[in-house]
This record gives structure tokens, sequence and C-alpha cells, in this order.
């Protein structure tokens, strides 16, 4: 926590000086004890109550320094840095949108504060609001790069190395690959010496890097990433995110596992070495972590998705609407939510229950190559081939030489008895993926 300027203690009082100066060397436990005897001798000064919150904050007591800042920002509502550390406590409690908020209020309070500013952004990351993030962090770097430039000082560049390697990575999760990996090789250079710094711009470069689908110098780059920090659970989840990616999952599996020896709590490593068991054909594995994942959080969305499309795969489709159940209810437009109840509906032999569903999401997101390739396969269950053929080109046209669409539509073909142009259909799909189980079969079958 930052201490604020700006609420320095009206005279000089033993234990404030003394708490103080244990506060600056990070001795909470020590300062804790003086700060409430001030509270006791002068009552709630807005001051007394920051430096209390900040020691309650730093041992774990959430809730009481929360309840003492907004007490502090009631007296005094002006001092910014009250409503960023309300901000700050927020965001350790997972309410995202009122520290959102907080943060902003400070930033309109004081338009310099650097953290803050940051702070925004990075909830915009964790939000998902990646263009968002984008708007915020392009501002900043544009001003920092101005100050530089009129003051001649290197002192801001570890500042805007932290500012562009957060640029970076909005723009490698909106899908912009190549400018992500200029933003963050400008990044590199700003960070000179610090290897924390290097080694979190080189993974997320490996990030990019696989995005472009460049998976031997993604997967280097991760490795150089780890020499800088070896113990950095992100930087090992790194390093086997792009191994999965890069289509080898057995080996992506001992760098996620050691991301989740050093930080157990780390759930994206949850998921993302779930995806690499189901990968390596341990399923059901798979399925344990994805439930562990459920229990840390049971509004997990990607746990949740996840955990229902390895049910589907697994042949347990009624499996598969349990686990939906709960999410199509809080959030009844979730189109691949509804994409993954129509595939496990239509495996229990549901169809009329499953067009519906995936009629719903084919509304909600006309142009899904998977939700209308889904909805062509029931249309074709219920006799409906000639309405399929349409959903089907179209989904093509979005994922033009995708395998598994490619044998979705050369089977339509089949049943339309346009028996030639289905065998040319499912050969491309065979050609892009000569393990698509089902172009083989519906294949096989024009011969027989």
């Amino acid at each position: 926590m930052v201490l604020s300027s700006t609420t320095a203690a009206p005279q000089p009082d033993p234990d404030l000086q003394t708490g103080l100066q244990y506060l600056r060397a990070g001795w909470f436990d020590r300062a804790e004890p003086l700060f409430r005897a001030a509270l006791g001798r002068y009552g709630e000064r807005p001051d007394i109550l920051h430096y209390l919150a900040v020691c309650l904050s730093q041992r774990g007591a959430l809730s009481d320094a929360e309840a003492m800042w907004r007490k502090a920002l009631a007296k005094d509502p002006n001092e910014p840095m009250l409503s960023y550390n309300l901000g700050l406590v927020a965001r350790r409690q997972g309410r995202l949108d009122e520290a959102a908020r907080r943060f902003r209020d400070t930033i309109r309070r004081t338009p310099a504060h650097v953290e803050a500013r940051l702070a925004l952004a990075s909830i915009h990351i964790d939000m998902g609001r990646f263009a968002a993030a984008e708007r915020e962090l392009v501002e900043f770097v544009g001003k920092l790069d101005q100050a530089i430039q009129e003051q001649g000082s290197e002192a801001l560049k570890p500042l805007q190395a932290r500012a562009r390697n957060m640029l970076g990575y909005a723009l490698y999760r909106m899908g912009h690959f190549s400018p992500a990996i200029d933003v963050l090789d400008m990044a590199m250079a700003d960070a000179g010496d610090d290897a924390a710094r290097r080694g979190q711009i080189l993974g997320d470069r490996a990030l990019a890097l696989g995005g472009l689908g460049h998976f031997d110098e993604a997967i280097a780059e991760a490795g150089r990433a780890l020499e800088f920090a070896p113990e950095s659970a992100s930087l090992n989840h790194v390093v086997g995110f792009v191994l999965y990616h890069a289509g080898r999952p057995t080996d992506a599996i001992a760098p996620i596992q050691r991301a989740l020896e050093i930080d157990p709590a780390f759930t994206a490593a949850l998921k993302t070495l779930a995806l690499a068991q189901a990968a390596a054909g341990k399923g059901d594995e798979a399925v344990d972590l994805l439930r562990r994942a459920l229990r840390a959080d049971p509004q997990d969305r990607d746990a949740v998705l996840q955990l229902s499309n390895l049910y589907i795969e697994q042949e347990k489709f009624a499996e598969s609407l349990e686990i939906l159940e709960a999410r199509l209810e809080s959030a009844p437009d979730d189109v691949r939510a509804l994409n993954n109840q129509g595939l496990a509906l239509r495996g229990l032999k549901r169809f009329e229950e499953a067009r519906r569903a995936l009629k719903r999401a084919s509304r909600l997101a006309s142009d899904d190559p998977l939700v209308l390739t889904n909805l062509g396969r029931v249309l074709v269950d219920l006799g409906r081939a000639a309405e399929a053929r349409t959903l089907h080109e179209h989904a093509l046209r979005g994922l033009p030489g995708d395998s598994r669409l490619l044998a979705h539509y050369g089977a339509c073909l089949a049943v339309l008895g346009e028996r030639d142009k289905a065998r040319e259909t499912l050969d491309a799909a065979l050609a892009a993926n000569p393990d698509n189980a089902e172009a083989l079969a519906a294949r096989t079958s024009l011969e027989t």
C-alpha cells in the first residue's frame, strides 16, 4: 500500500511517528498497536484510519480494513489515496466492477496517479475487456513517451516497460499477435536489467508467437523466459500452454504441474492442465482437475464449458447437461453453453430439443461456424438435410478448410445423394486431419 502525502498528522505524535517508520519498513505488526493507541487518543481521524487499515489489509483482515478506509473517505472525500486503496481491497475480494469504479474516481481526482491508471487497465484485462485496456494503456504509454522525451530521463523507463508489457498482453488477447510482438520488443528495450520484467515480457512474446503458429520459436522463447524466473508459476504455465498448443500435450504436463506446485490456487493452470491431460488420453484426470476448479469457483465459465465438452467427448451426455444447467440458468444467452447443450442433447438423441438449443444459439451468433455446423448436423438427424446444407456452407465460409466442418458437410451431401461431391469433401477433411474419425466413417460408408 502507498501512503498518502496529504494525510500527515497535524501535530507530532510519538506513536504516529514511530508507527509510520515501522510502516515504511514493512513491519506492519509493530505499527498496528501504535496506530490503535493513537486512534484511542485522537478518535477516527482520516490519517490514522488510513494507516491502521494498511496494517489490517497486510495481515488479511480485508473487511475490517475496508470498513476503516470507507470511514476515512467519508471524512476526507477529496483524498485520492483512500479511494485507490478501497479499489485495491475490492479487487482482492473479487469485486472487480467496484474496484474499477474506485480507480476511475482516483484518476478523476488525481489524473497523474500512475498506479491507479495501471490498476484500472489491469482490471480491464482481468474482466476480459481487452479493448478498454488497450485504450487506457495506449494513452498512458503515449504520455510516458512524451515525458521521457521532454525530461531526457531514463528514470521512467521501468514504468514504460511495465505499461508496454501490459499493452502487449492485451493486444495478444485481442488476437493482434504481430502488433503485440512489436510492443513487447519495445518493452524489452525499456526493461533494461530487470530480470523479472524481462522474463514476463518474453513469456508474453512466446504466447504471441504461438498465436501466429510459430511454435518452435514460441517454445524457445518460453524457455528463455523461464531462465529469468524458474520459480515463476506464470512462466512455467506459459511453457506448458505453448507446448499444448504446439500439439505436444504430453510434454506440456510437467511444466504446468510445476506451476501448480508453486501456486496451488492457479486456476488457469488447472484448466490448461486439464486440456493437456485430455489430449494425452487421461480423460478421468482431466475431469478431476476441472471439478477441482469448479469447487474453487462454481461460476467459472471456462471450467464449466471445458468440462461439458470433455463429457461430450466421453459420450457422457447426461453429465454434460447437468454441468451446464446452472450456467444456462444464470446466463441463458451464453452461446457456447447453448452449443454444448445442443451437442449433449443430440448425443441423447433428443434431436428436437437439440435443434431448439442450437437455433437459439444461432440467433445470438448468426455467423458462428461451430454453432451453424452443429445445427446443420441436427437438421440432418431430423431428415432436413436440404436446410442443413446452407448452414454447413455458411459455416465453411467462416472456417474454410476446417476438418470438422468439412466432415459434417460431406456427411450432409451424402444424405442428399451427392456422392461425388461428398467424397471430394470428405477427402479434403481427411487431408486436413487424417485422424478425423467422423470423416473416415462417412467416407468408408460411401464405398459400401
